[in-house]
């Protein structure tokens, strides 16, 4: 049997091997992981040469797992997660601190609860929080697993929380945003109703991505007797960005979207009559001292009228 070292072997080629398999892709392992496509590419093969194994069947399309590279994801997924948890456990021991509270939040939003914690972390010193910035799939997988504590996302992208082990909080208001190239014929006006929407082409996210937003935007326009026309999918608004700057149809979106708005290329016009919420979700088997406190104070900074 080949002598396997190791200590050549880093606690981030566990999680990089992890990110490839689940993506499929050597470049979306690196977005997250913040390499490039090359150097997530090179550290793989290290990796293989490392343990003696082939890992993945590399195409031009997708990167797919060896069978003893699926061995390896089933076994190694448990003990990564342990590794980190571990981890941190030791630096919060090390602080002093004695809880621990761990936030996810949706990775192109405005992040409107960070006051509020902020203040939450100056007048409990004795507490360490973590936050992670995550998509749709991501978020509901990450309170699902226990991965986190709690999470934001988005009121549309609820759905699945409402089988009886979730606690959900409307956390704040936001107006529902139609995002358009500046040149769009609706560009110019201050504000647009559903009905004004009636034949354009729309930009979707699709089913798996966000389970709730196509049935909220189908739900909107069936309340006017409109069937939506459909110009594209994509897994995220941040993948339309390009279909919206060459004109190919309007995305709905909450106004944490795109707050830049690209130095003026993209419109935001309000939809009048319609919001959405930045919602807070959490497991209600979740028995966290930490979290049972944030929650209160939480729901103290929460317009009464959402409660």
């Amino acid at each position: 049997m080949r002598e396997i070292n190791l200590y050549n072997i880093s606690v981030l080629d566990l999680e990089l091997f992890m990110n490839v398999a689940k993506y499929g892709s050597f470049t979306k392992a690196g977005e997250k992981l913040f390499m490039t496509q090359s150097v997530v590419s090179k550290r793989i093969s290290q990796i293989e040469n490392e343990l003696g194994l082939s890992l993945f069947i590399r195409n031009k399309r997708q990167v797919v797992l060896t069978p003893a590279g699926r061995v390896l994801e089933e076994r190694i997924g448990n003990v990564l997660d342990d590794i980190l948890d571990a981890i941190q456990a030791a630096h919060v021991a090390q602080t002093g601190a004695s809880g621990y509270l761990c936030i996810g939040y949706l990775e192109w939003g405005d992040l409107t609860f960070i006051d509020g914690l902020r203040k939450f972390i100056k007048d409990n010193p004795q507490f360490s929080i973590s936050m992670y910035r995550e998509n749709f799939p991501e978020l509901r997988e990450g309170i699902a697993q226990g991965r986190v504590d709690m999470i934001f996302t988005m009121s549309y992208d609820c759905d699945v929380f409402h089988s009886g082990d979730y606690d959900i909080l409307k956390f704040q208001k936001v107006p529902l945003m139609a995002h358009m190239y500046r040149e769009h014929p609706l560009a110019s006006k201050k504000s647009l109703a559903i009905e004004d929407l009636r034949g354009q082409p729309m930009l979707m996210v699709d089913q798996k991505s966000s389970s709730g937003y196509g049935e909220y935007v189908r739900g909107l326009f069936r309340k006017h007797n409109i069937r939506p026309v459909v110009a594209q999918y994509a897994h995220n608004g941040g993948e339309h960005i390009g279909n919206i700057l060459i004109n190919k149809g309007i995305l709905l979106a909450s106004g944490q979207f795109l707050q830049n708005s690209l130095n003026g290329q993209i419109v935001r016009v309000p939809i009048r009559d319609e919001e959405l919420y930045v919602t807070a979700v959490w497991r209600k088997e979740n028995r966290n001292l930490v979290l049972m406190k944030y929650l209160q104070m939480l729901a103290e900074e929460v317009d009464p009228e959402m409660l």
